[in-house]
C-alpha cells in the first residue's frame, strides 16, 4: 500500500504544496496523513496514525526529509523505525536516499552502515540548515516589503480535487469546517468561498 505524509510546523505555511507533489506521485488523497502544528516531540497526531497502520511492504512518501521529524535525531529514528519494518521510505526530493543510503542501512554492514548514517545525518543538517536559511530570508524580505508599504495576505490557491476531498471529510462529519480552514491556511470566508466555487 502506498501512504504519504506531510506536516507544516508554522501558522504560516499550508499543506497544499506538499500534498499536490504526493497526488502527482500517485499517493491517494485518503491516505495522506498530516500535521498541522508546530510541536517539539515525535508523538504527533497524523504520525501516530499512520505509524499505527503501516505494515510490512508499504511504502510512504514524504516530499523532503525534514518533514519528517522535527530534528535530524527523530528523523533518523523514525527511518530506523521503518527500516526494520519494512517499510519503503521515499522522498520526491532527496531520490537518491533510498537507493543508496537506506539500501546500505538495511544491509547493516559495519562500514557501509556507518558511511549511510554518516550521509543521513549530513543530508538532514544541511536540510535544517537550508529551511533555516529560507526562513530567513523570507522574513527579511517580509520585512523590506513591509516597509515599503507592502500588505501581505494570505492568498491560497486550492484545486478542485483537494478542497472537495476535505469538503467531503466535512459532510461526513469527519472534520469541521473550522479545521479545514486550519489545514489550509484560509479564512472562513474563503472557506465559503471555496464551497460556492467548487459545490454549488
Amino acid at each position: 500500500m502506498l501512504y504519504g505524509y506531510c506536516r507544516i510546523s508554522t501558522k504560516n505555511q499550508n499543506l497544499t504544496r506538499q500534498i499536490e507533489a504526493l497526488l502527482n506521485y500517485g499517493v491517494k488523497y485518503e491516505n495522506i496523513y498530516s500535521d498541522t502544528y508546530t510541536g517539539t516531540q515525535i508523538q504527533r497526531k497524523g504520525l501516530n496514525e499512520l505509524r499505527e497502520i503501516l505494515r510490512s511492504g508499504d511504502m510512504l512518501v514524504v516530499k523532503e526529509i525534514d518533514r519528517l521529524g522535527r530534528n535530524r535525531n527523530q528523523t533518523i529514528e523514525l527511518i530506523k523505525e521503518f527500516i526494520a519494518g519494512d517499510i519503503d521510505l521515499i522522498v520526491l526530493d532527496t531520490p537518491y536516499l533510498k537507493d543508496f543510503i537506506i539500501k546500505e542501512l538495511k544491509k547493516n554492514e559495519g562500514f557501509m552502515e556507518i558511511m549511510a548514517n554518516t550521509l543521513l545525518a549530513l543530508i538532514l543538517e544541511v536540510a535544517e540548515q537550508e529551511r533555516k536559511k529560507i526562513l530567513m530570508r523570507t522574513n527579511e524580505g517580509k520585512e523590506k516589503a513591509r516597509k515599503s508599504g507592502v500588505v501581505f495576505g494570505r492568498k491560497v490557491k486550492l484545486t478542485k480535487e483537494i478542497f472537495l476531498e476535505k469538503y467531503k471529510d466535512v459532510v461526513d462529519k469527519k472534520i469541521s469546517p473550522k479545521e479545514v480552514q486550519k489545514i489550509f491556511s484560509i479564512s472562513k470566508q474563503s472557506y465559503y468561498n471555496y464551497v460556492k466555487k467548487y459545490v454549488g
